[in-house]
């Protein structure tokens, strides 16, 4: 899980260009293998499996495409879908720590159609506005949740089956109105999962100046989740395979 990539942005948020492509590089060179978000959910007890996301859908993710399209490794842009109208920077509480206000800029629908044309880039949802789902009212819920995949679907052409929980928050009400709501997994963030749940599917985040052996162990933690993890049941993949 990675937000910006930035050399720009000094904050926990925003890994530098270097650093990503090491990680990266690191990793397949340790016998990791690129898979799309339905290959993660068809084979869950591969901890071999590497997929990356991008929440927020800032910007300066485009850096990353370097490095992406050279490892051949697929990647999932999270885009919180009103700002994608007009690409402004992404405005909530949790970021008025932030100066450097052009690098929390947003992708367009037009950057975004352009990315997505990429076989190896996926665009999913993070709602409208990236709000506390679980303090959402249901009528707020369901709004943030099925308008936001609709616009994606409408502006891309394209199905919209995955979504990442703003600030991984979720609940049982939210995992089951994200169902309703049409998609085929949810992403949560680290730590907030171990079971099999394809609607709060954790994830390893990684950070600007995080030492590396903290995220080599991690990544090893992962795996070891990975391997833990029973076959799902042959409804899901029947679903995911449709």
């Amino acid at each position: 899980m990675y937000h910006a990539v930035s050399d720009v942005l000094d904050d926990p948020l925003a890994v530098r260009v270097s650093d990503f492509d090491r990680q990266l590089s690191d990793l397949v060179e340790a016998g990791y293998h690129g898979a799309t978000a339905r290959q993660i959910l068809e084979r869950p007890g591969d901890g071999r499996l590497l997929h990356v996301t991008f929440d927020d859908a800032y910007a300066s993710v485009r850096n990353a495409l370097p490095t992406l399209r050279r490892l051949g490794v697929p990647a999932t842009i999270f885009v919180c879908t009103d700002y994608a109208e007009d690409g402004r920077p992404l405005a909530i509480p949790e970021l008025d720590r932030v100066d450097a206000r052009d690098e929390l800029r947003t992708l367009t629908w037009d950057e975004l159609r352009e990315l997505a044309d990429d076989e190896l880039i996926d665009v999913g949802s993070h709602t409208k506005t990236h709000v506390h789902l679980p303090q959402a009212g249901d009528s707020e819920l369901h709004e943030e949740l099925g308008e936001s995949r609709h616009a994606i679907e409408d502006h891309l052409g394209r199905p919209s089956p995955f979504i990442a929980y703003p600030f991984g928050e979720e609940d049982a009400r939210v995992r089951e109105a994200t169902r309703r709501a049409g998609y085929l997994a949810a992403f949560g963030a680290p730590g907030t999962s171990l079971r099999l749940d394809q609607y709060s599917l954790p994830r390893t985040g990684l950070w600007r100046d995080e030492p590396a052996d903290r995220q080599r162990k991690k990544m090893r933690f992962s795996m070891r989740i990975a391997s833990e993890l029973s076959r799902p049941p042959r409804r899901l993949l029947r679903r995911i395979r449709d």
